[in-house]
């Protein structure tokens, strides 16, 4: 697994051409977000990661007018990875809670 440095800078060289960009971290019976909006995006992941969380991928929503679309994508350690994959996709039928949450940031 790369570095948080590294999955962090990923994030942001993709959030330039996005209306929002969230990593994905999974813990057991839960899944948090570092969202590309965030004041310290690298501090936050690190918390994550300390505190057991796996950085598995990013969340991308671009917005057109008023319709927000939303893919995803594994981290390159992931790729291929089924139930990454289907965790991923799963988490898109929740976009709206999600985009929320990044406004919610403080």
């Amino acid at each position: 697994m790369r570095n948080t440095t590294d999955l962090v800078n990923e994030m942001l060289a993709e959030a330039k051409t996005a209306w929002l960009m969230a990593i994905v971290v999974g813990f057991e019976t839960e899944t948090k977000f570092v969202f590309s909006t965030g004041r310290q995006p690298l501090e936050e992941l690190n918390q994550l990661v300390q505190r057991g969380g796996s950085p598995v991928g990013l969340l991308k929503f671009e917005k057109e007018g008023d319709m927000i679309t939303g893919k995803y994508r594994p981290f390159e350690e992931y790729h291929g990875v089924q139930w990454v994959e289907e965790y991923l996709a799963g988490l898109l039928d929740n976009s709206e809670a999600i985009i929320a949450q990044s406004q919610q940031q403080g």
